[in-house]
């Protein structure tokens, strides 16, 4: 995967963190991993069509699940309730919606599918041989991973 293409979706992901909660966001890592993944406690997935097509992933624990949606709806949760939910699909959208501009800064088109969100430690996912680009990110609320699964198209 370019360079180009993994800085669009971090740069989209510090912006949208960084304005949503309110903190700074730090990148605390960047590995490739080939494997199939095991996934965080609560992920939200949403896929890729157009020139980038793939996945994206954002993997949290249950905690800074909770924390990121408090800050998100100003109230809060003891629990992932619906509102909270929403809220984490909400950043997912905003995540993956300004990787969207910036991936057409650089020429690229793509669009973006509803989230989905899973909840549940230790499930699987396969991206059926395409390597997952991960990069884990801090914030003040907890830990996200990043997780980038994505082809170009010619």
């Amino acid at each position: 995967m370019k360079a180009e293409v993994v800085n669009a979706f971090l740069s989209a992901a510090r912006h949208s963190l960084t304005k949503e909660l309110q903190s700074e966001v730090k990148r605390v890592g960047l590995y490739v991993d080939p494997t199939e993944h095991v996934t965080d406690e609560v992920v939200v997935y949403l896929s890729f069509v157009g020139q980038v097509r793939g996945s994206l992933l954002l993997g949290l624990d249950l905690a800074a699940a909770r924390a990121i949606a408090t800050a998100m709806v100003d109230e809060p949760l003891d629990e992932l309730t619906e509102m909270g939910l929403s809220a984490l699909a909400e950043l997912g959208n905003l995540v993956a919606g300004g990787a969207c501009t910036e991936l057409e800064r650089i020429g690229l088109a793509a669009d973006i599918t509803p989230p989905t969100i899973m909840i549940g430690f230790r499930s699987r996912i396969s991206t059926l041989g395409v390597s997952r680009v991960v990069m884990p990110l801090a914030t003040r609320h907890g830990k996200l991973n990043l997780h980038l699964s994505l082809d170009i198209a010619a």
